[in-house]
């Protein structure tokens, strides 16, 4: 049967539509799978649903035990787990001592250089250097986004940091708002305190961060001391690595 100039176009817009969203599936069951070492391409979703499946299991908290019994269903496990953060977090406690700054023996630095605002430049290299394909946050977008829709974004994403940096942050109330997962430290996690504890933050709150650091970064040398220094990522400073037998005075003990 021969198809008509209308019939054929539709076919024809359906067949690209229902590719794109296979392709759209893909990438998210890819995000899923943690595969991201594996390009969207290169291999069948199948992969990437056998290993999200897998992970999905491993991270699944089946019971939690606590010092008054087992929680078994949803709502027991909801209720342990709030029970256990709304004592730990967000609690205020008086200090009964403080640091005496001057005494340390500290110089101060100049770092009014934090306190300019930002530049769409400054920010375009920002999100250049994010990666493109990490965990997805409440807003659901990744570093991809950002860099592929950079020139549709820019004036807000611009206006809106800055306006972060000047403390004004009327409307962002959303923003402040992040996910707690738990992830088992073990294989046989039952407790609450057998989950390393992370928090999913929104793309903007991520960026806003990265910028902060990457000013910083080139400060580190003077704020740091070098033998404090095995964690800064190299490039970022001028830090030194040292063998055990090289420490400094008061890190040899």
């Amino acid at each position: 049967m021969t198809l008509t100039a209308q019939e054929f176009d539709l076919h024809r817009r359906l067949k690209a539509r229902s590719t794109g969203l296979a392709a759209i599936e893909k990438s998210r069951i890819r995000q899923r799978s943690r595969l991201t070492y594996i390009r969207s391409g290169d291999a069948k979703t199948k992969i990437f649903h056998i290993r999200a499946s897998t992970r999905m299991r491993k991270n699944y908290i089946h019971c939690l035990h606590t010092e008054g019994g087992v929680g078994v269903t949803h709502g027991d496990k909801e209720k342990v787990i709030t029970d256990y953060f709304s004592s730990h977090l967000g609690s205020v406690t008086q200090r009964s001592s403080t640091f005496n700054w001057s005494a340390l023996g500290y110089a101060l630095r100049d770092l009014s250089m934090l306190e300019a605002p930002f530049t769409q430049e400054e920010i375009k290299h920002t999100i250049t250097s994010i990666p493109s394909d990490k965990a997805l946050g409440l807003d659901g977008f990744t570093g991809a986004f950002f860099k592929t829709c950079w020139d549709i974004v820019q004036e807000d994403i611009t206006a809106a940091l800055n306006s972060l940096f000047m403390l004004n942050s009327q409307g962002f109330e959303l923003l402040k708002s992040a996910n707690i997962i738990l992830l088992p430290k073990k294989a046989d996690a039952s407790r609450v305190t057998d989950f390393r504890l992370i928090s999913l933050i929104h793309s903007l709150t991520k960026i806003f961060a990265k910028l902060l650091a990457n000013r910083l970064a080139p400060k580190l040398d003077s704020l740091v001391s070098k033998c404090q220094s095995a964690f800064i990522k190299k490039g970022a400073s001028t830090a030194i690595s040292f063998t055990s037998k090289q420490w400094c005075g008061p890190c040899r003990k």
